[in-house]
């Protein structure tokens, strides 16, 4: 018995903690939240940035809609994406009120501003570290997006950044800068 112990690689422990978090966050996420389908109801929130802004869903309703992406920095594909993000984030963060969520399993503030600094991201972040927004959204893996318009509904959700979701963003944009045009002056 000692001796399979002993033979054990360094680095199993901390996959199988890994392994049984996501087992443990989906479990949590199917049990605490039905899956928010298009037309439903945006669960409200407030959280407090990691710049320590307060972010309340509430507060852009009839307003501005909102983008919020579930992500984390151990997952490739949030790294691949942060990027497209950021440049949403720049091009319609007027018209359109971007939050990156980080689902907060095996992360921490330390890694966030690490992986924001190499890659130059200035985004409103929050960490959920008790995972209480991540289930009230049904989110079940990363990276995750969910578009909610100005009236407080869910626009869109996808696992992958996708067209849809670019042309959705683009589209509320221009709407509120027609919105904002002033009339000509004769």
């Amino acid at each position: 018995m000692m001796r399979i112990l002993n033979k054990t690689p360094i680095g199993s422990g901390r996959r199988l903690r890994l392994a049984v978090s996501f087992l443990l966050l989906g479990a949590a996420m199917q049990v605490g939240a039905a899956s928010l389908t298009v037309g439903d109801k945006a669960p409200n929130f407030e959280v407090t940035t990691l710049a320590g802004e307060t972010f309340k869903l509430s507060d852009y309703k009839g307003k501005k809609p909102v983008y919020l992406k579930f992500w984390a920095t151990w997952c490739s594909y949030c790294k691949v994406e942060m990027p497209h993000l950021q440049s949403i984030y720049n091009k319609y963060g007027d018209d359109v009120e971007v939050l990156a969520v980080n689902v907060g399993i095996n992360d921490s503030v330390a890694n966030i501003q690490q992986f924001f600094n190499r890659g130059g991201f200035n985004l409103p972040t929050v960490i959920d570290r008790q995972g209480d927004l991540t289930s009230r959204y049904g989110i079940v893996g990363t990276p995750h997006h969910v578009l909610i318009d100005k009236e407080g509904e869910i626009a869109y959700r996808t696992f992958l950044a996708t067209d849809t979701l670019d042309e959705m963003v683009e589209e509320w944009a221009e709407e509120k800068q027609i919105l904002n045009r002033r009339p000509w002056k004769r």
